[in-house]
């Protein structure tokens, strides 16, 4: 309807227009005209410049209507492109004046038409590129309202961006530290970083940057916030260094025990037969244990870094139990603890090769053994089960506490340090047996009453 009232409108002020510049020119004429002419024959006069002026008028209503509707068409070329909408070219046959228009009309809207396209597909690899992203990220104006929120940013902030555009940071999380490092990015111009816990729920720690954003004409713009997870990276910091002081202080005990007794021997001792042999029965039971520990140390790390490949090849679970209980057999014997094993016939085979599986079954069992007292009983099942291949050693021994349950896989973990050094443990035959069964799809779990024993439950899956 506007378009409508627009034409109609342009259509009568052309009309108004030529008519006018024709009417002055043929009324002077008319007037000019009539003192030439016989009075009789001003009524034929009048009767041709009234039928002139109709016909005049008629052709330029027609005439005004034209080019009011080929400039409307352009008008509404124009309205469309500035809308970003799909633009049709019309054909251009007009005067050569406005065809020349059209021309130049048509080529802009070639070239804005190739611009936006240009900036949908850089919007969109950019909409993509930040989408994929695991870091978050944030956009604020020069005045701290949030302009922009990627998905990763949407999952750390616990907001949707459509809910956010436009408001300031604080409220959205209420944290002071953040609103500050935001605040002074906008005031100064400087970039800032911080480490910050932004849930006090959540465990998770972010790496927070804020970093100002400057316009081509060096204007202050506004500013991006990172937000980078290094919760995971803070945690193997933290395993590194436990690991270190474990190693260290594992290392560090039967080295001054050594060293010791090496300087007591030096001082006199050695003289002394008795006392010698037995300072060297020391030294050597603690270099043994130096070597168990290393020994267990490089294993580990074998076995993390998956050098050993002990996933590549397949045995007998039935043979592995087999040569465990008669390597353990008189150990439990020597104990007066009572040791059954009780194997499903025709057990398929397991994804651990024989070293490594026979290494799982020694650690648990052996473990069952030591810390069962005498008179005690350990059970050894093996069974097929619709998860795979289950073995559990149960025994009738000291148990361990409850909080004691979730880091017993744990490298160098103790329930009772002083026992478990005077058995010979390095404190690392748990983790072995968690990465190995783990390493080939398998899982093992561990369930326990302090004073009354202890199950271990591994399960191989059938691959």
């Amino acid at each position: 309807m506007m378009a409508w009232q627009g034409w109609r409108s342009l259509r009568w002020r052309l009309t108004l227009a030529f008519f006018v510049l024709m009417l002055l020119p043929t009324l002077w004429l008319y007037l000019l005209g009539a003192g030439y002419v016989h009075p009789d024959a001003h009524v034929g006069l009048n009767a041709v410049f009234v039928f002139f002026l109709g016909f005049s008028a008629t052709i330029i209503f027609l005439g005004a209507g034209r080019i009011a509707n080929i400039l409307n068409e352009m008008v509404e070329v124009v309205q469309k492109l500035a809308q970003g909408q799909a633009v049709r070219l019309y054909d251009v046959h007009y005067s050569s004046e406005l065809t020349t228009l059209a021309q130049v009309i048509n080529q802009t809207v070639e070239q804005v038409r190739g611009q936006i396209g240009e900036l949908r597909n850089e919007k969109s690899k950019f909409e993509t590129v930040l989408g994929s992203m695991v870091e978050g990220v944030v956009g604020f104006d020069h005045l701290g309202r949030i302009i922009l929120l990627n998905r990763a940013a949407e999952q750390m902030l616990l907001a949707r961006e459509e809910a956010v555009l436009g408001k300031q940071l604080v409220e959205v999380i209420r944290l002071r530290a953040l609103d500050d490092m935001l605040l002074a990015a906008l005031k100064t111009g400087e970039a800032n970083t911080r480490e910050l816990q932004l849930w006090p729920h959540r465990s998770q720690t972010y790496r927070v940057q804020i970093v100002p954003v400057w316009s081509e004409q060096q204007s202050f713009g506004g500013a991006v916030m990172v937000l980078d997870d290094v919760s995971e990276v803070r945690r193997l910091e933290q395993v590194r260094t436990e690991f270190v002081a474990n190693v260290s202080h594992e290392l560090r005990t039967p080295l001054t025990s050594i060293k010791g007794f090496v300087e007591t021997l030096r001082d006199g001792a050695v003289e002394q037969p008795e006392v010698a042999y037995r300072f060297l029965s020391i030294i050597e039971e603690e270099t043994c244990r130096l070597q168990r520990l290393i020994e267990d140390l490089l294993q580990l790390s074998s076995i993390e870094s998956q050098r050993e490949q002990p996933f590549a090849e397949k045995s007998s679970l039935e043979t592995a139990l087999r040569q465990v209980q008669q390597l353990l057999e008189p150990l439990a014997n020597e104990k007066n603890i009572a040791i059954t094993f009780h194997v499903e016939k025709a057990l398929p085979p397991v994804p651990l090769g024989p070293d490594p599986l026979r290494q799982v079954l020694v650690n648990l069992v052996e473990n069952a053994i030591k810390y069962t007292l005498a008179g005690g009983q350990v059970s050894v099942t093996a069974n097929r089960t619709v998860e795979g291949v289950v073995v559990e050693i149960i025994d009738t021994g000291i148990g361990i506490p409850q909080e004691s349950l979730p880091r017993i896989f744990e490298r160098f973990y103790r329930v009772d340090k002083a026992r478990s050094r005077e058995m010979g443990g390095t404190g690392l035959g748990l983790a072995i047996v968690k990465h190995l069964v783990e390493g080939c799809g398998g899982h093992v779990l561990v369930t326990s009453k302090f004073g009354q024993g202890s199950t271990f439950r591994v399960t191989l899956p059938l691959k």
